[in-house]
Parts: structure tokens; sequence; C-alpha cells
């Protein structure tokens, strides 16, 4: 049992890495740090978490390639159109677009949460019209039952009736 546990426990751990066993070894730090700037994570934090990662196979990432292929990335993201997408998606603004195209990204993540908040309003709402659906049923249902009864004793009272009058 505990054997188990332990290779679950590292499944979860290795599912947190940032980077892969392979991709510490194989070394395309700029494909990694332009997959990052495109995802638009803070670059101190998942440099950080690269480099931990990549310790454990004794490896050093370099800096300088991620940092270029993450300023790259960057460009992708820090746009209007990266804005509302992080927006609609509920993500966090984490503040990493340069100032020139801070604006633009700023304005269309305003945009994509206000998306957002709404598309979670109608999700609440749906779930208050099947709430209420399925209260609907039940009520229908006790109705059902009640006229059910009623009908039933009505008949017991009209056999009851009619045995008396024999």
């Amino acid at each position: 049992m505990r054997a188990i546990i332990a290779v679950l426990l590292l499944g979860l751990l290795a599912g947190c890495a940032s980077v892969s066993r392979e991709e510490c070894v194989a070394g395309d730090w700029a494909t990694i740090g332009q997959r990052d700037g495109a995802r638009g994570l803070d670059a101190d934090a998942i440099f950080a978490r690269h480099e931990t990662a990549c310790a454990r196979v004794d490896v050093t990432p370099d800096r300088a390639r991620w940092q270029q292929g993450y300023a790259q990335g960057l460009a992708q993201f820090c746009t209007p159109r990266g804005g509302l997408e992080a927006g609609r998606a509920g993500r966090i603004d984490r503040g990493v677009c340069p100032a020139a195209s801070a604006r633009g990204f700023q304005q269309g993540f305003e945009l994509g949460r206000a998306a957002h908040r709404a598309e979670q309003r109608v999700q609440l709402a749906r779930g208050d019209v099947r709430g209420a659906e399925t209260e609907s049923e039940q009520l229908a249902a006790r109705l059902d039952l009640l006229a059910a009864r009623a009908e039933l004793a009505r008949i017991e009272r009209e056999i009851r009736a009619f045995q008396a009058g024999l």
C-alpha cells in the first residue's frame, strides 16, 4: 500500500514540474521561454521553477536563451486578443506585459473579464433554472399523488355507499 501511495505522489509531483526531464536535457530554452511568455507566466517565478526541476537532473537552464524566447512569447500574449482570451478564461493579470503593449492587453483583458463574469452569471442562472425545474417536477408529482389519493378516497366512499345500499 505504501508503495502505491509513493508512486502516486511521485506522479503528482512530476505533473507539477514546469518542464520535463527530457526538456531539461534537450535544453531548447528559447522554445521553452517562448511557450512561457505566450502563456503570460511571471518570468522570475516560472524560471525559478525550471531551475528547480532541472536541478534534479543536474542541468542548469540557459537564462539568456530562455529570456529571448520569453520576450517573443510575450509579444504574442500582450495583445488585445491575448488579454481578451486571458480574461475570458478567468485568469489573473500578472502584469507581465511591457509598457508599450500593456494598455491594449489591459483593454482586451477587461472585456474578457466582463465576458467571463457574464458567463459565470449565466451558468448560475442555468443552475437555478435546473433547481426550479426539479422542484417543479417534485411538486407536480406531489400534486399527482394528492389527486390520486383524493380520487381513491372518493371511490372508497362510493363503494361504501353502494355496499350500505345493498
